[in-house]
Formats: C-alpha cells, structure tokens, sequence
C-alpha cells in the first residue's frame, strides 16, 4: 500500500492531463513551437512524479528505475495522443510524442539533480522513515 501512494501525485497529474486533452480548444498562438514548450513542460512534471513513485517504491538499482520512468512517460504520453484521435478538433502528432519524451527525461534529470542534493536526501530519507 505504501508503494502505491508515491505514484498518488503522477497518477493524480496524468489525469488532470487528460482532462485538459479531452477538451476541444481553439487557442491560437502565433510563436514557433509553443505547443511543443507546453508538452515539454507538462510532461517534464510528469517525469519529475514518475520518477519520485518510482525511486522511493522500488528497491532496484537506479538504472531499472530511470528506465521504468522513461518507458512508462512515454507510454502515457502515447496514450494522451492517442485518446486526442477521439476528440473534435483534436489532433494526433508523431512530435507531440518526442516532445513528451524530452520532457519526461527532463523530469528524471531534474529527479535526479534534486535528490542528490543534501536536502533532497534529508526529505527523502525522513518521508520514507515516515510512512506506515
């Protein structure tokens, strides 16, 4: 049970995330890749979440647990773009997808800065201390 509810945050994000992709919007934008901007962004606090579920449930060596992170942000940045098919005025983009990529190893190498930190250790040792 306990493991189940680090995912808590990145289960609850992903849903808001699929919230705002089931809504139809016609907001025009006249900068260069600026929805790209916006899946990097979203998707790099997807991978930052993913990677905390992952690194404080798992007691696996790092580099199964960054590539679970990488391979499960990809996973539901697929399915974001796949359930978009279904909406109205809603499209599927094959670049979408790398941008939700890029933004999920940014999380991960932000994860990964932040825990290396003292203070990230410190937070992490006592929130796992902590727990049931």
């Amino acid at each position: 049970m306990k493991k189940i509810l680090f995912f808590t945050p990145a289960a609850l994000y992903y849903a808001f995330i699929f919230y705002l992709s089931s809504r139809s919007h016609d907001i025009k934008v006249d900068i260069i890749f600026f929805d790209k901007v916006i899946h990097i962004v979203e998707f790099a606090l997807l991978g930052l979440l993913l990677s905390f579920g992952y690194f404080m449930s798992l007691k696996s060596a790092p580099l199964v647990k960054a590539v679970l992170t990488i391979c499960s942000g990809i996973l539901l940045g697929g399915l974001d773009e796949f359930h978009q098919y279904f909406i109205p005025r809603r499209s599927v983009e094959f670049f979408d997808v790398i941008a939700d990529a890029i933004g999920i190893l940014i999380g991960l190498l932000l994860y990964y800065y932040f825990s290396r930190s003292m203070k990230g250790r410190i937070f992490a040792e006592k929130l796992s201390k902590s727990w049931p």
